[in-house]
């Protein structure tokens, strides 16, 4: 017991593990499951409580079936065609969530014919947990071929792989405080049903008819989605991972989804590329890169090593004003108070001077000559936008070597 076997991925494109699990528990209970979903099985033999359980492959009958140590527990094969050593036998589990045994005649094969699979499963192909993935619908027309479709309002991610589910085309907010009906439609689906177990459920109303659990839907903004069993209307949770049309188990269930309206104002717009803060993340990226270059470039030219490859000729007398290093000149204005005299010339800057200053004593920050002092990105960030306050920098009260 405790052994698993997995489906394979994408039909006959991917043979990587895919959703779907065959588990003999240690309970002795046999179960199929969509596992990477949390799904307690939507396929099960009932033989919990046994003890030493296996799934067998006869070899002489080519029947399967689960055994404890002294019985069958539950026969699954019961007709396969004979001799039975003119066939090729296998079983898998299919990328939609069926366990299936197969036969191939050795001489006169043209194909693998199956020979068993679940009742369930043969009868409603969409009953596998999740099978077109999130907000896919998964319909059957014939209960034999499975026909994977997006809910209405989405869109597959990747129409050659169903599993991978579909996205809202239209995302908002319907608790939002201008938030109304007039943001979204309700669509109603006949013969259709959200199942997922009871924690899909997020509230229920009973009696209900058609117009009073599409009021409730409609009224409750955490209300995506909801369907009326009989008389009882359940709203259920998002996100909807196993949408359906089966017949006959969705038979007379009537579903509804919202379907958000384009262009309405309470739609979810990617952030803004102008933000403040965004811009205040570029200005803060130029500006420490700038400080670090000239950093960088003044301690190569004063480093002992640097100074055999440094000419030597005498450079003509700067003129006054000029005969100081950049960094040195703006320190020097920093400790005496006279910020203003760099940007003297330049009244733009002069008129937004405190985030002039605010600016230098960050870009100073950026090159702290002790690398651990310097701040992170984050931290100039906040520094630039004003959330976090700057310190003195250390070059304030030291020299640069």
């Amino acid at each position: 017991m405790g052994q698993k076997l997995y489906s394979n991925a994408n039909g006959t494109v991917d043979y990587s593990t895919g959703q779907y699990m065959l588990e003999l528990q240690m309970d002795g209970n046999v179960v199929m499951s969509a596992y990477k979903f949390a799904d307690p099985g939507y396929w099960f033999t009932l033989t919990a409580g046994n003890l030493s359980v296996s799934l067998i492959f006869n070899q002489t009958t080519a029947f399967m079936y689960v055994v404890n140590h002294t019985s069958i527990r539950y026969p699954m094969t019961s007709q396969v065609p004979t001799p039975i050593g003119d066939y090729y036998h296998r079983a898998t589990i299919n990328d939609h969530g069926n366990l299936q045994q197969f036969v191939y005649h050795k001489e006169n094969g043209i194909g693998w014919t199956v020979v068993w699979e679940p009742e369930s499963i043969k009868a409603e192909p969409c009953i596998p947990f999740n099978i077109c993935g999130v907000y896919g619908f998964c319909t059957s027309i014939d209960n034999t071929t499975i026909n994977c479709d997006c809910l209405p309002g989405y869109s597959p991610w990747d129409p050659s792989i169903p599993s991978k589910g579909c996205y809202p085309d239209t995302v908002i907010d319907f608790c939002a405080p201008n938030s109304s009906a007039s943001n979204f439609t309700l669509e109603e689906i006949g013969n259709a049903d959200f199942p997922n177990g009871e924690f899909a459920d997020m509230a229920r109303v009973t009696p209900a008819d058609v117009e009073e659990c599409r009021k409730v839907i409609m009224d409750d903004c955490f209300a995506v989605a909801g369907v009326l069993v009989e008389s009882v209307c359940y709203k259920k949770r998002t996100p909807l991972l196993n949408a359906r049309s089966s017949i006959p188990s969705t038979n007379n269930i009537v579903a509804f989804i919202k379907i958000p309206k384009a262009n309405n104002n309470n739609q979810i717009q990617d952030k803004d590329d102008d933000s403040p803060s965004w811009i205040a993340l570029l200005a803060g990226l130029l500006l420490c890169s700038i400080m670090t270059l000239l950093f960088a470039t003044i301690s190569i030219y004063h480093h002992p090593l640097a100074q055999p490859y440094i000419s030597k000729k005498q450079l003509p007398v700067p003129k006054p004003g000029n005969e100081m290093i950049l960094i040195d000149w703006v320190l020097c204005n920093v400790r005496a108070g006279n910020l203003q005299a760099i940007v003297s010339h330049d009244s733009e800057v002069l008129e937004d001077f405190f985030r002039f200053e605010r600016m230098v004593l960050v870009g100073l920050w950026c090159i702290c000559p002790n690398p651990t002092l310097r701040p992170s990105m984050n931290k100039v960030t906040q520094m630039l936008e004003g959330t976090s306050e700057v310190d003195v920098p250390p070059l304030i009260d030291a020299q640069i070597f």
